[in-house]
C-alpha cells in the first residue's frame, strides 16, 4: 500500500516556564500510515499522542523533523484541507445549535450550501443526532458532544481523519456505533489515525498500532501479522484420563483447565508439544485444537509501559 502520511525524525520540545530548560514532549518519531489504513496510537498519559496530533494539524510546530502528506512536506494550512481533526476535548460555541455547528464547519471547509446541508442531515442520521439538530450545544451530553466532534471532522469527506480519543465519553452502544463508523470510513477509502485508551477498541479496528511511551515510539504492532513468534501453544483434548492429565500438567507446569471431558492446557514450546502429541497417540482421546498463542496488544503495551506513568 502507498504511504499517505509519514513522520520522519519528528521531535517537539517545550521550555519550562521558570528554568527555560527544554522539556521533551516527543522525540525522533518516525512512522508511516498507508492510504486506507486504520492506524492506532496508544500510550500512557503524557506519552506524546496529543502533541503528535497537534503537530499533524499545524496547531504546533515541530522542533525538528518532517511531516509528509502524500510525499510532500506539510507547511501551509491549505495543504491540510484533505484532513479532518477531532480533538480529545472539543470546544464549541455554546449558543449554536447542532445543525448550525455542523453547517459552520462545512463553511470553513469551503462546502457549497446545498451539499453542505445535505451532509449535515446525513451525518445527523449516521450519528443518531437527528433529534438534537435544533438543540443548543450547551445542552448536549458528553457523549453527544463527542459525536458532533467526530461528525465535524468528516464533514467534508477528508482523505485523512485524525481522531483523538473518539470513544471518550461514549456509552457501550455509542462506542459500538463509533467503531462501526471508523470501519465504514476505511471501507470508503479514508485513512484513519486515532488514539484510544481502550485497547480492545484498537485491537478490533486497527491494521497497525503504534505504542508510545515517554515521548518515544517503542513498537509498531501489526495486528494482521501471523509471523510473530508464539509465546505458547494451546492444546484442547477430549476424553483425557487421569494419567494423561498428569503428563500434560508436568509438561505445562499448571493443571489443565476444564473437564470432565474437555480439557485445555498451555504448552510453552514446540518440544513440549511433540512430547504431548506422542503421549496422545497412545491414548484413546481426540485432539480438538492445537493453536499457537501470540502476544496480545495488552501484553505488547505493558511490556513498554511498565515503569512509566499509566493511564
Amino acid at each position: 500500500m502507498n504511504t499517505a502520511l509519514e513522520l520522519i525524525n519528528v521531535s517537539k520540545y517545550f521550555r519550562h516556564q521558570w528554568t527555560f530548560r527544554p522539556i521533551r514532549a516527543v522525540q525522533n518519531l518516525s512512522f508511516g500510515v498507508s492510504a486506507g489504513e486504520v492506524y492506532g496510537i496508544i500510550g500512557h498519559n503524557g506519552a506524546g499522542k496529543t502533541t503528535t496530533f497537534k503537530m499533524l494539524m499545524g496547531l504546533l510546530r515541530p522542533t525538528s523533523g518532517k511531516i509528509l502528506w502524500k510525499g510532500k512536506e506539510l507547511k501551509a494550512p491549505k495543504e491540510r484541507f484533505e484532513m479532518g481533526f477531532s480533538p480529545e476535548q472539543p470546544y464549541f460555541y455554546d449558543h449554536l445549535t447542532v445543525r448550525e455547528t455542523l453547517d459552520y464547519y462545512g463553511q470553513l471547509y469551503g462546502m457549497q450550501r446545498v451539499p453542505r446541508r445535505q451532509r449535515v442531515l446525513e451525518l445527523a442520521e449516521r450519528f443518531s443526532l437527528t433529534p438534537k439538530l435544533g438543540a443548543p450545544m450547551r445542552t448536549l451530553s458528553k457523549g453527544n458532544l463527542q459525536r458532533v466532534a467526530v461528525a465535524q471532522a468528516i464533514m467534508h469527506r477528508p482523505k485523512l481523519a485524525v481522531l483523538d480519543e473518539p470513544m471518550s465519553g461514549l456509552d457501550p452502544a455509542g462506542r459500538k456505533d463509533m467503531r462501526d463508523l471508523i470501519a465504514s470510513l476505511r471501507n470508503d477509502g479514508t485513512t484513519v489515525l486515532f488514539s484510544s485508551h481502550v485497547l480492545s477498541d484498537a485491537e478490533a479496528l486497527c491494521d497497525r498500532v503504534a505504542i508510545f511511551a515517554e515521548g518515544q515510539l517503542r513498537e509498531v504492532v501489526d495486528l494482521d501479522d501471523r509471523t510473530t513468534a508464539p509465546i505458547g501453544y494451546n492444546l484442547v483434548v477430549l476424553g483425557a484420563d487421569g494419567t494423561l492429565l498428569e503428563t500434560l500438567q508436568r509438561l505445562s507446569g499448571s493443571r489443565p483447565a476444564g473437564g470432565p471431558q474437555r480439557w485445555s492446557v498451555l504448552l510453552h514450546d514446540q518440544a513440549s508439544v511433540r512430547i504431548a502429541l506422542q503421549a496422545l497417540e497412545a491414548c484413546d482421546v481426540t485432539v480438538e485444537a492445537l493453536q499457537p498463542v501470540r502476544p496480545s496488544l495488552e501484553q505488547h503495551f505493558l511490556q513498554h509501559t511498565n515503569g512509566a506513568h499509566r493511564e
